[in-house]
C-alpha cells in the first residue's frame, strides 16, 4: 500500500514546483514589460537601418528632452524653425528613434520638421522605465510645448501608435494636432502581452491576468484606444496587416471606426513589422488621404 505520507510529500513538491514556475512566468512578462530589450545604434547598423539624423539628406541634429525623472534622446530633422509644421513620430515597444529614422521616407514629400524621440525606458533613454502608454501622451505634450510651437501631426507605430491617439485627445495638444498617422495600433495593453505569450506557446489565462495586476501595482493600467480615438477632432489614418500576430486587424478597424473622420488601411500579406516593404503602398495612399485633408499644410 502506497505510503501516505509519500504522496503527500510528492503532491507538494509538485505544487511548489509549478508555483515556482507560474510565479517565474508572471515575473519575467512583467520585467521584460517594464525593461524591454533597447535597440540602439548597434540594432540599427546590424540591420542597415539609417543611424544619422542627416541620413536623408536634412539637416539634423539630436538633443535631450527630460521629463519626470529620464532623459531621451531626440532627433530633429529638417526645418530648424520650432513654428514650422512638425512630424511627431513615436516608436513601438522594445524599439527606438532608429527605427523611427527609418519610417520617415513616405513623409518625406509632405512634411517640412521631423522630431523623432526615444520614448522613456527604450533606446538610448536614461532614467525611469517605460509606463507602456500609461502617461507618455503627457511626454508627447511636454516634448511638443518645448521644440514646436506650430501644428503638429503624430505619427506612430504600435505602442507609438496608441500613444500618438491618445495624445491627440489632450487640451493642451489637441488645438494643434492637425492630424494622427497611426500604423498597427491595439485596443490595450493586454492585446501585445497576450500575443507575446502567444508567440512563445504560453498559456495566456494563468499569466496574464496576474502580469496585468502586477503592472498596475507598478502603476500601469490599461487605456482604450478605440475611446481615445473616438475624442480626436482631427482625421485619423490607421494602417494594418492582415497577418499581424501582435494587433490584431480587427481592433484597428474598430479603432478606426471610432474616430469622427478616419481612414483605414488594411495591408492583407503584412505582419507587424512589414509596412516598409509589403505595407508601403498603403502606408503612402494613407499620408496622401492625410494630404488631402489639409494635414500637412
Amino acid at each position: 500500500m502506497p505510503d501516505p505520507s509519500a504522496i503527500l510529500g510528492a503532491a507538494a513538491f509538485l505544487g511548489t514546483s509549478s508555483l515556482l514556475l507560474w510565479a517565474g512566468a508572471v515575473g519575467g512578462v512583467v520585467r521584460e514589460a517594464l525593461r524591454p530589450e533597447r535597440k540602439t545604434i548597434g540594432w540599427a547598423l546590424g540591420r542597415g537601418l539609417p543611424s544619422e539624423p542627416t541620413a536623408w539628406g536634412l539637416p539634423g541634429q539630436e538633443w535631450d528632452f527630460e521629463f519626470d525623472g529620464t532623459r531621451c534622446p531626440v532627433f530633429e530633422i529638417g526645418d530648424t524653425d520650432p513654428s514650422a509644421p512638425a512630424v511627431i513620430f513615436l516608436h513601438g515597444f522594445a524599439r527606438s528613434r532608429y527605427d523611427t529614422l527609418a519610417r520617415i521616407g513616405p513623409l518625406l514629400p509632405h512634411a517640412r520638421r521631423f522630431i523623432l524621440p526615444d520614448l522613456p525606458g527604450h533606446g538610448d533613454a536614461r532614467g525611469r522605465s517605460t509606463r507602456l502608454g500609461t502617461d507618455e501622451d503627457r511626454f508627447v505634450a511636454a516634448l511638443a510645448a518645448r521644440c514646436a510651437t506650430g501644428p503638429i501631426v503624430l505619427a506612430g507605430h504600435s505602442l507609438g501608435a496608441t500613444i500618438a491617439l491618445h495624445a491627440a485627445t489632450l487640451p493642451e495638444l489637441a488645438p494643434r494636432v492637425k492630424g494622427v498617422l497611426a500604423l498597427a495600433p491595439y485596443e490595450r495593453l493586454r492585446t501585445p502581452l497576450g500575443a507575446r505569450l502567444d508567440l512563445r506557446a504560453l498559456p495566456r489565462s494563468p499569466i496574464l491576468g496576474p502580469a496585468l495586476t502586477t503592472l498596475a501595482a507598478f502603476g500601469i493600467r490599461e487605456r482604450s484606444t478605440r475611446e481615445s480615438s473616438a475624442r480626436v477632432a482631427c482625421p485619423v489614418a490607421i494602417v494594418a496587416g492582415a497577418l499581424d500576430p501582435v494587433t490584431p486587424m480587427e481592433e484597428a478597424r474598430a479603432i478606426a471606426s471610432a474616430a469622427r473622420v478616419s481612414h483605414f488601411a488594411a495591408v492583407h500579406r503584412a505582419r507587424h513589422d512589414d509596412f516598409e516593404t509589403a505595407g508601403r503602398a498603403d502606408v503612402e495612399a494613407s499620408i496622401a488621404w492625410l494630404a488631402a485633408r489639409g494635414v500637412f499644410v
